[in-house]
């Protein structure tokens, strides 16, 4: 995809970023294994993740109101209107988990969770639109809503964001393509069998490898693990890892 300089139309993801205990810590993994350079902001306690001079996430402590929470990576979906969007979400019975704050002069931004316990964020975006979606490895190229029930994470994300649901035949478990401004932005689905017990529902970023098996290397190396086995999709080869602090994630080599 190009360069883009207005906001992502709504429900797409725009941004994404990692709450972990040591957050430079996670810069050092991650700039090693993505090549991002990250910068630390000195007015939150947050790193701004660049690559080749593109944003593409952010690394911080974990927000206010998910202490208890393990490390983990929040993708945050484009909304015009945060306040709305966050009123539809409690009446598809989600949850509102960290209040609406700004982020002079980027945009406002809360933290909601979807009936299942998936954790979501919202950027509404004034002079920051996001991430670029290019598909350059070390780039966030996709992001999904996982869980054991896929009716209520299908019937929550088309109401409160209005997305067209597509469902994917050929998979071991249901999966659906959301849709935004007729392009594919998003997807929500069931855990893949691979999935350990009492994995909780999550939203998984995908990021762009040049080598999913080389990636697995250094990841397991560095003190991160992989979640089953690396996939053949019609996309590319991909692997669902985690970080030295347990965090998910999922690289893709795209074919």
């Amino acid at each position: 995809m190009g360069e883009r300089s207005v906001p992502w139309p709504p429900g797409t993801p725009n941004w994404v970023d990692l709450a972990v205990d040591d957050a430079k810590a996670a810069t050092e993994f991650y700039g090693d294994l993505f090549g991002w350079d990250c910068e630390h902001q000195s007015s939150r306690d947050y790193w701004l993740c660049k690559l080749d001079g593109r944003d593409v996430g952010g690394i911080g402590r974990k927000h206010p109101g998910t202490e208890h929470l393990p490390s983990h990576w929040t993708t945050y979906l484009a909304t015009e209107h945060l306040d709305r969007t966050l009123a539809a979400v409690t009446a598809q019975q989600g949850a509102q988990v960290m209040e609406p704050r700004d982020i002079d002069p980027y945009g406002r931004m809360a933290i909601a969770a979807d009936p299942n316990g998936a954790i979501f964020g919202l950027w509404q975006a004034a002079e920051h639109i996001g991430t670029e979606r290019k598909l350059d490895p070390g780039m966030l190229v996709w992001s999904e809503a996982l869980s054991s029930d896929y009716e209520t994470g299908r019937e929550f994300y088309t109401s409160v964001f209005g997305y067209r649901a597509e469902e994917i035949s050929g998979h071991e478990t249901r999966y659906a393509a959301l849709y935004a401004a007729d392009q594919p932005v998003a997807g929500t689905g069931e855990f893949h069998p691979d999935f350990p017990p009492g994995t909780p529902p999550h939203w998984l970023p995908y990021f762009s490898a040049a080598s999913t098996d080389q990636t697995i290397d250094q990841v397991t190396s560095g003190g991160g693990g992989i979640i089953g086995r690396p996939l053949e999709t019609d996309f590319g080869r991909m692997a669902v890892l985690t970080d030295p602090e347990g965090a998910r994630f999922a690289v893709i080599q795209l074919g």
